[in-house]
């Protein structure tokens, strides 16, 4: 358990700082962002704002202790971030732009993969060597 538990914490602060650094580029409205997004992908230039801050309010959810199912709607809102900059970068032509949002949402989804392994630990135990959640465990 705690393996995974710091396995969890690597991947997820590394994926969560890129999605710190776009976040702040999108909302600086940082040139070269700024050029990318509403010239070659065509994208209206308030929408980088939005972007911006969706993944900030991501990134504190899942850096905030509990709220398991909050934490769930992060990662559905950090995996359509992905998927959608996956399909702009195809629709325009550019492969290896979209190589990019492949990687990050391999990192998105391991991480997403080893917070449900954390919380089905923390959420059963064993007895008599068969696996019990604490909704089953005899109060004694």
């Amino acid at each position: 358990m705690k393996n995974i538990k710091i396995t969890y914490w690597i991947i997820t602060v590394c994926t969560l700082i890129g999605f710190a650094i776009s976040a702040f580029n999108e909302i600086a409205h940082s040139p070269k962002t700024f050029m990318e997004t509403t010239q070659l992908l065509g994208y209206p230039a308030y929408f980088l704002t939005l972007l911006g801050v969706a993944k900030i309010m991501g990134i504190i959810v899942l850096l905030v202790p509990k709220y398991y199912r909050l934490k769930e709607w992060a990662y559905a809102g950090l995996t359509i971030d992905c998927i959608a900059a996956f399909w702009s970068e195809m629709a325009v032509g550019n492969p290896m732009g979209s190589i990019k949002s492949v990687v990050v949402f391999m990192f998105v989804m391991l991480s997403y993969y080893l917070l449900l392994k954390m919380e089905r630990g923390m959420n059963e135990s064993y007895e008599n060597g068969q696996m019990v959640t604490k909704t089953q465990q005899k109060v004694v």
